[in-house]
């Protein structure tokens, strides 16, 4: 066995018990009573114990732990999904060091006071620390800051925790063993070797170059992704554009360790059901979770298109110009999203015309169904006009799961004749995303109407919920210009209490109906209502709209009735009039300054 002793490395408090695998690689470790000495360390050395040289296990004093949230009053500034709790040692948490430097909570030990917290969670991210003592939060950056709290086996301790987004996968946890650990195999409690995880107080040395160090045994204890990620090290430090292809569920982990030293804790990654929590993150598969540190996003979808997330630095306007050629960036984001996420809008403009990167903003609200609608033709058109540029187009939103995707599909069914079916499959096989598939299909039908001259040809475009809220008992039917010319009532189905429901489909168009309660000719004052021509008052239901290439946005009415688009194959007739209309928007966008003409 050889010693490799590198410069800016820094070993574990010898108060605090390292561990660098899971339960059973913990009691070999503890079995062996060894030291590991070097005066690279300092004149004390660096120690490893067996966890029986005195020490004493500390009880609690069954004292709750205290809880904080954020508010006006607390000195303590926190994020909405970070928390603070205080317990008593032993606090009976095992942490891991992951290789992006983070630490969180790997397990609870059971019957711990964490455990009995019934707040910590395992995946929580370790944020800040105190001792009781001052009780000073310290930001915990690395390793090295958590022996801040570690130091002292009795009191209390304050933790500020970070709760992530998504469901942390535990379950992965269970698959892992101590091979697993990447870098320290040789159980040398020392992992530093970038300077994203050096710990804090650890600087370069006078007679290195400032790298930083790694310490192991014997090479032979490090597997081939540890050696990538050492050799590789001058290229992890430059910006890199992220594909949209799968990550691991959490980034590599480096060592887990814990203040405690107990030979009987029985440790935990959680008290639950593990067979129930797998099938749960199995249903939660297709939900999609934006993490804005991940940084922009894209995938390749055509030659001329590429789909993502936002724009977040200059470095990824240079990266979209030399990477994927971009010359031109079509951005649904908003000016308040941008500031929301810090955003600076201004330098990324500078940034696309030092790139000669043509940058169109057009606003659409996030999550807003109607407002895709709406603005989607236009949207199309102006990428349809830097397309016959032959611009190659980065299609942009926020989080790129939505707007810009969403105009990609649109782009794909109404300019290239492909079914939205096969359009959708097609974008969301490159590119994980999840864009809202009825506003498409309302945009589809608003188009064809521009064409159709108020006379539908075709079968049925949307379905139509008719619902009257009247007395229990009540006999009621549906009658309007679409039965039959007010000639063939429907009978509508009770709900339950007042409400009664009558289901029909309908194309797009302007209808006036009414119901008929107990023999009475009644309208419905949850829904609109206008005189027609004779002077009668009606309900009236506007189905589906006309799309335009200055759309506005108006506050829908109230209405009781539900609207719900059918989505189905077009007929040939319908397909002709779609590609009229979709090109008629896009020939209403000014090639110069794609805008309106």
């Amino acid at each position: 066995m050889c010693s490799l002793q590198l410069s800016n490395c820094r070993g574990f408090n010898h108060q605090s018990t390292f561990a660098a695998g899971f339960p059973s690689a913990e009691k070999k470790l503890r079995r062996s009573n060894f030291a590991i000495r070097s005066s690279f360390w300092g004149g004390g050395g660096l120690n490893l114990y067996d966890g029986k040289g005195g020490e004493k296990r500390q009880r609690s004093n069954g004292r709750d732990p205290r809880v904080f949230a954020m508010s006006s009053s607390t000195e303590f500034k926190m994020n909405l999904n970070e928390y603070m709790v205080t317990l008593d040692k032993p606090l009976g948490i095992r942490f891991a060091l992951s290789l992006d430097g983070k630490v969180f909570v790997h397990a609870l030990r059971k019957g711990g006071n964490a455990e009995k917290s019934r707040i910590i969670m395992v995946g929580d991210t370790l944020k800040k620390a105190s001792e009781s003592s001052d009780g000073k939060l310290i930001e915990i950056k690395d390793f090295g800051d958590t022996e801040t709290f570690t130091k002292e086996k009795s009191g209390s301790c304050s933790l500020v925790l970070e709760r992530p987004f998504s469901p942390f996968p535990i379950h992965q946890l269970f698959l892992l063993n101590d091979l697993d650990i990447l870098f320290n195999r040789g159980r040398v409690p020392v992992t530093t070797w970038n300077k994203t995880i050096r710990a804090s107080n650890l600087g370069a040395s006078a007679e290195s170059s400032g790298n930083c160090g790694f310490a192991v045994f014997c090479p032979k204890f490090l597997n081939s992704r540890g050696w990538k990620y050492l050799n590789d090290e001058s290229k992890n430090e430059k910006p890199q554009m992220a594909k949209n292809s799968p990550d691991l569920p959490f980034s590599p982990l480096v060592a887990i360790f814990t203040a405690e030293v107990s030979e009987d804790a029985e440790w935990a990654h959680g008290s639950f059901p593990l067979e129930e929590y797998v099938k749960a993150l199995e249903r939660s598969k297709g939900e999609l979770y934006y993490d804005h540190s991940l940084g922009m996003r894209y995938s390749k979808i055509t030659e001329q298109i590429h789909v993502g997330s936002c724009i977040q630095t200059e470095e990824d306007v240079e990266i979209l110009s030399t990477t994927a050629g971009v010359t031109a960036v079509l951005n649904f984001q908003s000016a308040s999203e941008a500031a929301n996420w810090e955003i600076d809008s201004n330098s990324i403009n500078e940034a696309c015309q030092k790139s000669n990167i043509l940058m169109i903003s057009y606003p659409i609200r996030d999550g807003d169904s109607f407002d895709i609608r709406k603005k989607l033709p236009f949207c199309v058109g102006v990428l349809l006009r830097l397309l016959k540029k032959n611009h190659r187009v980065y299609v942009t939103c926020t989080t790129g799961f939505d707007r810009s995707p969403a105009c990609v599909i649109a782009y794909l069914h109404w300019m290239t004749d492909t079914s939205l079916h096969a359009a959708y499959n097609f974008v969301t096989g490159l590119h994980s995303c999840k864009p809202d598939r009825p506003a498409i299909a309302w945009a589809t039908w608003d188009l064809i109407a521009m064409v159709e001259s108020g006379n539908p040809d075709g079968p049925s475009t949307h379905a139509v919920t008719f619902v009257w809220n009247g007395h229990e008992g009540e006999d009621v039917a549906l009658v309007g210009d679409f039965t039959g010319n007010w000639k063939e009532p429907i009978k509508a189905v009770h709900k339950g209490g007042p409400r009664y429901e009558v289901e029909i489909r309908l194309p797009q168009g302007k209808y006036y109906y009414k119901y008929i309660t107990n023999g009475d000719w009644r309208h419905s004052t949850a829904s609109p209502i206008e005189r027609d021509d004779s002077g009668n008052v009606n309900n009236v239901i506007v189905v589906g709209d006309i799309a335009s290439v200055k759309p506005s946005v108006q506050q829908q009415k109230k209405d009781a009735n539900i609207i719900k688009v059918i989505e189905r194959p077009l007929t040939e007739n319908e397909r002709f009039m779609l590609a009229k209309a979709a090109r008629c928007v896009a020939f209403g966008v000014c090639p110069i300054k794609l805008a309106p003409k």
